[in-house]
């Protein structure tokens, strides 16, 4: 409008071409209206369908989130069950390393008690053999007694009485 008369007063005292322009005026100022109402509509339409959507991500996201967490600490705890599992086998096997180690010093301690009184008994066996004729008898008979193919036979005895023989013939053989 080009007049700046008020709409008040164009109502009031205006001309019929005024009120006719007036009525234009308002009714595509009702229509522009209309049209950005429906627009403002469509763009609040499409906020809340976002909005939902966001929202829905954000559950399904949290969701998400809750079921890693809880792996997390079931892999976590199972993670330490299985570590106090090694950490025990570990101290287990520290303990029978060192119970193994204790057994092996006292086995290695009777071997080597054993093989003294082994030696004592070879010894004791050829006892009064002051001869290469006697030597010779004492060997047949000692191989004669634990022979392995004997029922008490013994393949270790044999070879120590083996051994002593063999000493004591080289023994007889120097004297002559």
């Amino acid at each position: 409008m080009e007049e700046k008369r008020n709409i008040e007063e164009i109502i009031l005292n205006g001309t019929q071409d005024e009120l006719s322009e007036l009525r234009l005026w308002l009714f595509k100022e009702s229509v522009r209206l209309e049209n950005q109402e429906s627009a403002l509509a469509e763009k609040y339409e499409g906020l809340y369908r976002d909005e939902m959507d966001f929202k829905e991500r954000m559950d399904k996201a949290e969701r998400k989130l809750e079921n890693a967490t809880k792996k997390l600490n079931n892999d976590k705890a199972l993670f330490e069950q299985r570590l106090r599992i090694l950490n025990n086998g570990f101290d287990q096997l520290n303990s029978d390393k060192k119970k193994l180690e204790g057994e092996f010093i006292r086995l290695e301690r009777e071997k080597s008690y054993q093989r003294e009184d082994e030696f004592d008994a070879i010894d004791m066996l050829f006892r009064g053999v002051n001869s290469p004729l006697t030597l010779k008898k004492r060997y047949k008979d000692l191989m004669k007694m634990f022979h392995p193919d004997n029922v008490s036979g013994d393949s270790y005895m044999v070879q120590l009485i083996s051994e002593e023989y063999r000493a004591r013939c080289s023994h007889y053989d120097m004297s002559m």
